[in-house]
């Protein structure tokens, strides 16, 4: 335990009961509330570290000031505001969608461990640093307290935190640039 060496986290952090935790828990969501769950992870992240909403936006996106289109136009493009809001579900979507994955696979650690070297592998590319992944997971908690409400009990919070510790500290290094091969 005194050891100073690295935080590396091994598979076994996982018991099987923290598997079957999240898996039940994760049920508990249903596909349909991935958007929901998405937008307003998405807003609390803006919402206490604004940095990093430059760091998300797109190019549609960047122009995010409320336009005053007319209604008579119908040329089928949402307003800009409108655009804003569903690229803000869809990208909170996605990010719900990649939990699914990765839970799918926290019985096989190499494949866990290889999604989330490409997750941050990836996101090192839109210039997302270490410290931002503090922010995702302290909105993720709290989405995940305000859409279960009573449901989020201590014993799920623990076992996804145990997952998300895995997920935060394999991503790093991959945003890091240190891979198993480094």
């Amino acid at each position: 335990m005194g050891c100073s060496q690295s935080t590396r986290i091994e598979p076994e952090a996982l018991t099987p009961e923290d598997s079957r935790t999240i898996r039940e828990t994760w049920k508990l969501l249903g596909k349909e509330a991935y958007g929901e769950f998405g937008t307003r992870l998405m807003l609390r992240i803006f919402q206490k570290h604004p940095d990093i909403k430059a760091l998300w936006q797109t190019p549609r996106a960047m122009n995010n000031a409320p336009t005053t289109v007319n209604n008579d136009n119908d040329d089928g493009q949402p307003k800009s505001e409108n655009r804003w809001k569903m690229d803000l579900r869809n990208h909170g979507s996605k990010f719900f969608i990649s939990i699914e994955e990765l839970i799918t696979h926290i019985d096989n650690p190499e494949d866990l461990f290889r999604h989330l070297e490409q997750i941050g592998a990836r996101h090192k590319t839109y210039g997302v640093k270490t410290e931002h992944i503090q922010a995702v997971v302290e909105g993720f908690n709290h989405t995940m307290e305000f859409g279960l409400k009573d449901k989020w009990t201590d014993n799920r919070q623990k076992a996804f935190g145990r997952l998300i510790n895995i997920i935060v500290a394999r991503i790093n290094r991959a945003i890091d640039g240190k891979t198993d091969d480094k």
